[in-house]
Order: structure tokens, then sequence, then C-alpha cells
């Protein structure tokens, strides 16, 4: 059994809750979705068995957090319902960046997952001219059991719209979201959308955060 991976390595996590915590990423190669702000467009890969992989995460014998990322790490389901498991055996604590799309792969391993960063994708957003509110909800109610919080990346192309569905589905849920500005076009324009829709969604009772890539300003992977 093989994975296709385009890096492993140890930095600081850059988004989300756990901003700034030490961690090892495995960056799995693919993705089923194609976002227009994506900052992450693969062009490679290598093949990692199930040994191999667990091999070059001991290297880093002093971090047991794990960041499972991507591209979408889901699309590689069948090999983490044998990875992971390999993980916890040795107490490491598992960290999934997902786009919350892929509802039927998280039923596979998710007792194997502590933590869930679940990337809520916009359709203005996107520009996919395509919601995900349906998946998304299938997704929650699976990842519902493990720690999780909201994030989705803002551009300026982000519509108002959009953000009040936003608003919609996060509210009944009483999960912290974070709004994350596009690092492509990160200007005084996009920085006064985020605080508009923030007002917003404050004011519609909802727990939310703007925080831009951390890693990106320190200029670390």
């Amino acid at each position: 059994m093989q994975a296709k991976i385009n890096s492993v390595f140890e930095s600081i996590q850059g988004e989300g809750k756990y901003a700034g915590e030490r961690q090892i990423f495995i960056r799995f190669f693919g993705c089923n979705l194609n976002c227009a702000f994506c900052d992450t467009k693969l062009k490679y890969y290598r093949f990692y068995t199930l040994s191999e992989l667990k091999k070059r995460v001991e290297r880093f014998d002093e971090i047991k957090f794990i960041s499972l990322t991507g591209g979408e790490p889901l699309c590689q389901t069948e090999f983490l319902k044998f990875f992971l498991p390999l993980l916890k055996k040795d107490k490491f604590k598992i960290y999934l960046e997902t786009n919350g799309t892929l509802y039927e792969n998280l039923k596979k391993i998710i007792e194997f997952v502590d933590i869930i960063s679940m990337d809520l994708k916009l359709e203005s957003s996107t520009r996919m001219k395509k919601s995900f509110w349906d998946e998304h909800q299938k997704f929650f109610e699976i990842a519902r059991r493990k720690e999780i919080f909201f994030k989705t990346v803002i551009t300026l192309s982000t519509s108002f719209k959009d953000i009040k569905k936003l608003a919609d589905f996060v509210f009944p849920k009483k999960k912290i979201l974070y709004l994350q500005p596009d690092t492509n076009t990160l200007d005084k324009n996009l920085i006064k959308r985020c605080l508009k829709f923030q007002k917003y969604l404050l004011d519609r009772k909802i727990e939310v955060r703007i925080l831009p890539q951390v890693h990106k300003f320190l200029k670390i992977r």
C-alpha cells in the first residue's frame, strides 16, 4: 500500500486555532476541488509505503503532533485507514486539515482523528460556480464528535450573499470561525472587507476571528 506524498516537514501551524504550534506536516498530493485561491497547487509527489512514511515521521522524535494537509488528505483514505492506527499506537495527536466535502471518506478514519480544521468553501471565493453546503453539513454530522473549528478564505470576490449563507451554517453549530484573508491578494481593500464581514458575523452572535496565514508572514513553510 502506498500514498502520494508531496512533502514531510516540521514547522509551525500557520492557520486557525492552533497557529504557532509546532507540528509535523504530511502534505498529501491531490485534491477533489480546484479553488481559485489555492496556494498549494502541487506539481510533484513521491510514493511512500506505510513503513517508509512512519520512519520519515519518526525522524522528528520530539514532536507528537501531526498535521495531515494537502491537497486533500481524504482523497487517500484507504492509505490513512492503515497509517493512522500506527501513529495512534505511538500516541501521536492527529490534526486533519480538510475541505470538508468528502464525508464518506471521513467515516472510515474519524476514530483516529483528534482535531479537524474544516475549510468552508464559498462559491464566490472558489469561483467554481458550485456551493458545498450539503456536503459540509453531512461532513459536520460525522466530524462533530471530535474537536472541530471552521475557517474560510476571504477574497476580493467573496460576496455578502455567501457570508449570510456562512452565518446560517455556522451559527447553530456554536464553533469558532476563522476568516482567512487570501494571501495572494492581501491588501487594504481585502482587510476592510474582512473587517466588514467580521462585524456582520459578530452581530449574528458568531465567534469569529480574522487570522491570515502566519507562516507566510514569517516566510517559512
